[in-house]
């Protein structure tokens, strides 16, 4: 009785051969050709069909599967059969891309039949033959995968699973004590790393589940590109012709092309007999696919990339990858560096140029977030990567160097406060001087520079010590971020906040050596603004240059295929740093610690010798300068200023160790500190002072200036006039005039002191650096007067045997050994000198021939007179500093005027007592009888308090008489800050009983006075509201009336 077939079933049953030939259709095991083309045909034209195709093979795989599991004649049969629906399932999937929605379940149900079926057992090994086959048709499915109109269920992420798995299986050899079995090791893995590259040449690994399935992807492709059996220079080599398109096994070389013109490939089993794929097959087969994944990966997809590898070195990845079977103990992937810098590198390369930074940023935030606790190989292999990428020959456009740069100086500071000797923080310095390599915007390096400054700006101030070392945030974001970096930054503010002050200066120096690197870096590079070209489509101009500059050129590595490479173009040259970006540090040089002055002092000859522009003393080429010559000075004078005022405390103070209530009263700049303590080393007659009688310590005057520190000063302030010599000359010759001779009135010693010698070998150190500087000014503006008197006290100083001064050095190391004065024989052999209390070289003789130099009145475009009245002004540690703040120089009109200083350049600094010399002075234009009349109401309340508490308070003698305060409103803005300025610098600070015998502070005095509290008119007395009347009925838009001492 013949029983009717339905057309699908028969057309599937025809495509088998005769149930008596099934098995001799090994070893090719192929459908029969017309018979499939008609089912084909019938599937293309009928596509709702398909489903019943599909399920009526799936019926088939699955019995046949069942059947090839075991052994004999029926496994053989059954092999074929499964053979050959995979053989069908493979063309279907390959014609009928456009209606795969019916066929995708069944089709995947039979590759997991397939591969179910192939398992090794303990009677056999792993089917070689069905596993080629089912990954050839998990190849083609995942090829036509349209993630568009197909959702990639957990179906097609479980095959992935398995073929990954596949790709890093260990086959023991027949005789278990062998181990594993190399060469079938290798034709499993090369199978399993063809189906994972028909995944990544699909659409579906770059879908809405792309994290998924790169999370299964990358271990896989990574676990095979080891160095375990090949060499590191093999692996670069390799890495480079994958990078070109070129790898050495090319059969599975991704190139991802549109839907409709793909084509399937076929992977085959090796034939038994014949030798076998060799360790470098697989290796180059994983390079090529996963140089495949990078290349067709957006931002966030490279992101997943890495972070998978992460996982995967930590031995933490989502794929289990099994231990080794041949006897070799399991060591950490971190432990070798060299091959973790090697794939950082080739990480880079192969992925698009425009999301190559995306390689750098996880790395590095990845390291900012784990960088705690004991220093380990991962840590280290960490900061080499990235400093890999930083100084490699790839281009990293788009990289944020502000996020970078942030998150490891952050790290830096956070392991010096953990231990200011960690071995990790010289690569952390290296690592942040790579940022110097890539320049892609103009002002990149002056950013730079004024973000660590910054930094070292606030590990300085006593409120944001913290905040220098908080973790910033990565512009992409990281995974499990929020909560564990919000604990990270907690814990980093209390250890901080209960360091001292050896770990902020350590950080503070390992900064400064950050800035050398990135300095040094730029350097050495070309120096030049790069983007990205097309090279293919035209620019053969900047082919040119590109081939000419291939040298000097950095990190300009192509990126792309043979069709189109991606090349750099030279878009023009860099800024240089801007000599305001240092101001914020310029106390530095008055550090406590002398690591920190040296280091610091080193910074300074880098930035004054390689990088600032220099300013030009000819006339006729300032012309063709990019700013005029005032210009260019007022960029540059107010660093000069600071340099001077730090110079003048350090080279005169006695201990440069400020006592804590300084420390605790700085607000917004460090530079608030050099007044301050210019008036505890230079007040002889002020209890407490360094300078009274037998006050002096040995703690304290082990904080002084060593020799090195003169040398090295003198020799960053020569290399300053070199490079600024405009700026050098208006800034510091007040400075050095004073220096020269402060150093014979105040290093002395004063009534019953001991005679040391110390302060005769640092007068003698401060006439070395104000010589050494005014012989440089008088050589460089030709001023042979000022030249050959600073050579005759040179003459007449010994050597103190460190010149020519320290050179910067490249590379973090160890503090330098502290060398005392004791140890300089030739300085110790001169005693005191009877007129060490007059200068050396005469001040007004220096003005005058500096004002009549020609050279520096062409240079500075200013006339004797100006030049004359500039010079000679008056000069104090706290005019300079205000002088720094406000930028001032004799090209702005009333520059020194207080009025003109914006607020937020020139930060009012306040003494220990708490009073600001300047509130003492009543602004005459915003007087008025209103606010007269109720502040003598206010003093009249609390009659218990008067001028003299006030006085004793202050601790100063000295009295503002009428005229001066009721004249500061009728002098000129310059003569009322130069006031100012003298009373600040005359009224010194006092501490514990010197603020008043009678016990009360400044502060309290004026607390008692009520001087800037707010009070309700109905507090102030009952006439109160006739005050406050006129105000509220005044004219529109007249100003309220302030009190003096509330401005």
């Amino acid at each position: 009785m013949c029983i009717p077939k339905s057309n699908h079933k028969k057309l599937v049953d025809d495509c088998y051969p005769p149930p008596k030939a099934l098995v001799t259709s090994a070893p090719e095991y192929r459908p029969n050709s017309n018979e499939l083309g008609r089912l084909t045909y019938y599937a293309q034209n009928k596509p709702a069909k398909l489903t019943k195709v599909g399920n009526l093979l799936e019926s088939k795989a699955q019995a046949d599967a069942r059947a090839a599991k075991g052994s004999g004649p029926a496994a053989d049969k059954g092999k074929a059969g499964l053979m050959i629906t995979l053989g069908i399932t493979k063309n279907l999937l390959a014609e009928c891309k456009s209606s795969l929605n019916y066929f995708l379940k069944p089709a995947q149900s039979i590759i997991a039949a397939a591969l179910d079926a192939a398992q090794p057992t303990p009677a056999r090994p792993r089917d070689l033959e069905i596993s080629a086959r089912a990954a050839s048709t998990f190849y083609a499915l995942a090829s036509f995968l349209d993630p568009a109109t197909t959702s990639v269920d957990d179906g097609f992420q479980r095959l992935l699973r398995s073929f990954a798995t596949l790709a890093v299986e260990r086959p023991t050899a027949a005789d278990a004590s062998l181990g594993e079995d190399a060469e079938q090791r290798n034709r499993t893995r090369l199978i399993g790393l063809g189906a994972l590259a028909g995944a990544v040449a699909s659409d579906a690994v770059y879908s809405s589940t792309s994290k998924q399935l790169i999370s299964l992807l990358a271990p896989a492709l990574v676990e095979n590109a080891k160095a375990n059996r090949v060499t590191l220079d093999w692996l670069r080599s390799e890495s480079k012709k994958a990078t070109e398109g070129e790898p050495t096994y090319a059969e599975f070389n991704i190139a991802k092309k549109p839907l409709a013109i793909r084509r399937t490939r076929s992977i085959s089993a090796h034939v038994a007999g014949e030798k076998g794929p060799s360790s470098e097959d697989v290796i180059s087969a994983a390079i090529g696919t996963l140089r495949g994944l990078l290349r067709h990966a957006d931002a966030v997809q490279v992101q997943s990339v890495v972070q998978n590898v992460i996982a995967w070195l930590d031995n933490k990845s989502t794929l289990s990858i099994p231990a080794p079977t041949d006897g070799r103990q399991a060591v950490s992937h971190w432990d070798d560096a060299q091959w973790c810098c090697w794939l950082a590198e080739s990480l880079c390369s192969w992925t698009s140029l425009q999301y190559r930074f995306v390689v750098l940023d996880t790395l590095v935030d990845h390291l900012a977030e784990n960088g705690e606790g004991k220093a380990t190989n991962k840590h280290l292999s960490l900061i080499e990567m990235s400093r890999t990428i930083l100084t490699g020959q790839l281009s990293l456009i788009g990289l944020s160097t502000s996020d970078t740069l942030s998150n490891l100086s952050a790290l830096a500071v956070r392991r010096v406060y953990k231990d200011t000797r960690d071995p990790l923080l010289p690569p952390l310095v290296e690592c942040i001087s790579g940022l110097g390599t890539h320049v892609y915007y103009a002002d990149q390096i002056n950013d730079i520079v004024e973000e660590i400054a910054g930094r070292i700006a606030a590990l300085q101030m006593p409120e944001t010590a913290s905040d220098a070392a908080s973790v910033k945030a990565n512009n992409l974001g990281a995974v499990h971020r929020g909560e564990q970096q919000d604990l990270n930054s907690h814990i980093h503010r209390q250890r901080l906040a209960s360091a001292g002050p050896e770990q902020r200066d350590e950080s503070i120096r390992v900064l400064l050596f950050c800035l050398q690197g990135v300095l040094k870096a730029t350097h050495q590079s070309s120096g030049e603004i790069h983007e990205a070209v097309d090279v293919k489509s035209g620019g053969a101009d900047a082919s040119n240059k590109q081939a000419r500059g291939a040298q000097a050129d950095k990190g300009k590595a192509a990126a792309g295929s043979a069709e189109s490479k991606i090349g750099l173009a030279h878009a023009g040259t860099r800024n240089r740093v801007a000599p305001s970006s240092i101001l914020p540090t310029a106390s530095l040089l008055a550090s406590p610690n002398h690591a920190v002055r040296l280091a610091y002092a080193q910074t300074l000859i880098t930035l004054f010798r390689d990088e600032f522009d220099r300013e030009q003393l000819e006339r006729e080429s300032a012309v063709f300068a990019a700013a005029p010559i005032g210009e260019r000075v007022g960029d540059a004078i107010g660093a000069m200023h600071a340099l001077g005022a730090a110079a003048h405390v350090m080279c005169l103070s006695k201990s440069l160790s400020p006592p804590a209530q300084v420390l605790g009263n700085l607000r917004e700049s460090p530079l608030e500190l050099l007044p301050q303590l210019d008036r505890i080393n230079a007040d002889p007659g002020r209890p407490g002072s360094l300078n009274s009688g037998g006050s002096g310590k040995a703690s304290d005057e082990s904080t002084a200036a060593l020799p090195v520190d003169y040398v090295a000063v003198a020799q960053a302030l020569e290399h300053a006039v070199t490079a600024l010599p405009c700026s050098a000359a208006l800034a510091l010759t007040p400075m050095l005039n004073a220096l020269d001779k402060d150093a014979g009135s105040r290093l002395t010693v004063h009534g019953g002191g001991v005679n040391t010698g110390l302060e005769n070998q640092r007068r003698l150190s401060s006439r070395m650096v104000a010589a050494r500087v005014l012989a440089k000014l008088g050589e460089t503006f030709d001023a042979s007067s000022v030249s050959s008197a600073a050579q005759s006290v040179l003459s007449q100083i010994p050597s103190l045997g460190i010149e020519p001064g320290p050179s910067p050095v490249g590379g973090l190391t160890l503090p330098p050994e502290v060398v005392p004065f004791s140890a300089v024989g030739t300085i110790n052999e001169l005693g005191e000198s009877s007129s060490s209390s007059s200068p050396s070289i005469s001040g007004s003789s220096v003005v005058n021939s500096l004002v009549s130099s020609s050279k520096l009145q062409s240079a500075t475009q200013l006339d004797a007179t100006v030049l004359k009245r500039w010079l000679d002004r008056d000069w104090n540690v706290g005019i300079a500093v205000d002088e720094a703040f406000a930028g001032a120089n004799p090209y702005a009109h009333s520059s020194l005027s207080a009025g003109s200083q914006p607020a937020s350049r020139r930060p009012s600094y306040t003494p220990i007592n708490g009073l600001n010399g300047s509130s003492a002075v009543v602004n005459g234009n915003n007087a008025s009888s209103a606010s007269v009349n109720r502040s003598s109401r206010m003093s009249m309340q609390v009659p218990s308090t008067g001028v003299n508490d006030l006085r004793e308070a202050l601790g100063t003698s000295s009295t503002l008489s009428s005229r001066q305060i009721n004249g500061a409103s009728q002098d000129t803005s310059l003569n009322a800050d130069r006031r100012a300025s003298r009373r600040e610098s005359r009224r010194g600070p006092a501490v514990g009983s010197v603020n008043g015998s009678n016990g009360n502070s400044a502060m309290a005095i004026l607390d008692s006075l009520k001087v800037g509290v707010d009070e309700d008119a109905s507090k102030l007395g009952p006439d109160s509201s006739s005050f406050a009347a006129p105000a509220k009925t005044g004219a529109v838009g007249a100003s309220p009336i302030s009190p003096p001492y509330a401005s």
